[in-house]
């Protein structure tokens, strides 16, 4: 059985098909910004499939009682009837929808750098923050499918910048990619205009681009912190475009969470491992997610 998979991001969807065993048979994209219509440039590729089910990773929030999408940093879509348009494309078929920092989760839990963990904290740095749990060997959804939506929990309530939900300070304004740039900028970079070129610019020494990664991945560090702090649990794997950087993002990120953790007195062995799946777990989650949904 083959698993036609989507994995929809605040920059692009990836539309993949996979096999039994989740393994990416044939793989396309599409922007999702700044289309004025993503449906009327994404339905048309759909058709061309024939899949014997169906998942589907989206940013979030979601809806999985209703079956729609409203990612925050898509504003294209509200309340957007994803499952219905899919069912109407693919009928008889069952969709299954989760969260894409869930859907990263479970990827790495199953097949990734997760392996051999209960529970596990999934984390993605990338033009968001996203984030996903698996307690107990298996996705944890909520009620709504928001759980662990930790990239909108605000850090900064006092002194932070509105994030695009609407809240001051969420983490989301200070450690996602396009975030450290726009820091960068106001401080006086003119090296590049994406993260690549700042950790790029980093890399050669510049002081600015430094500093805008160390702050940002602070930022990162308390997130994730106080998550810990809230579920305890020990086992956190990291992906996105961000954390693809190397050690230029990934020493500043430890040091801060060494320092971070250790106030709580129980976090004194966590596990953080670089996501192995990197740029196709949200496909590969969205797959194992299908599968598990039709049993």
């Amino acid at each position: 059985m083959n698993t036609l998979a989507l994995d929809i991001g605040a920059t692009k969807i990836a539309i993949a098909l996979l096999d039994e065993s989740h393994a990416i048979l044939e793989k396309t994209q599409i922007p999702s910004n700044p289309l004025p219509n993503i449906w009327q440039e994404l339905a048309p590729i759909l058709s061309t499939f024939s899949p014997d089910r169906i998942g589907i990773a989206s940013a979030g929030p979601i809806n999985l009682r209703l079956g729609t999408v409203s990612p925050v940093n898509i504003p294209q879509w509200r309340d957007f009837p994803i499952v219905k348009l899919f069912e109407d494309i693919f009928p008889n078929k069952r969709v299954g929808l989760l969260g894409d920092g869930t859907a990263v989760a479970l990827a790495e839990n199953k097949l990734g750098a997760g392996q051999g963990s209960e529970n596990m904290l999934g984390v993605v740095v990338s033009t968001g923050i996203g984030g996903g749990l698996v307690l107990g060997g298996k996705a944890f959804h909520g009620e709504s499918g928001n759980a662990a939506l930790f990239g909108h929990h605000s850090i900064g309530f006092n002194s932070g910048t509105q994030c695009d939900c609407g809240r001051i300070g969420c983490l989301e304004t200070f450690a996602r990619g396009p975030k450290m740039v726009e820091y960068a900028k106001k401080q006086g970079w003119r090296e590049g205009d994406d993260f690549i070129a700042l950790a790029q610019s980093a890399r050669e020494g510049n002081v600015i681009a430094l500093d805008a990664i160390d702050k940002g991945s602070l930022a990162l560090a308390v997130g994730i912190t106080n998550v810990l702090n809230i579920i305890d649990l020990h086992t956190v794997v990291i992906g996105g475009g961000v954390s693809f950087a190397g050690p230029i993002y990934w020493d500043p990120f430890l040091k801060h969470f060494e320092a971070q953790r250790s106030h709580a007195g129980f976090l004194n062995e966590v596990s953080v491992y670089p996501a192995r799946l990197q740029a196709d777990a949200g496909l590969i989650g969205a797959s194992l997610f299908a599968a598990e949904q039709n049993g």
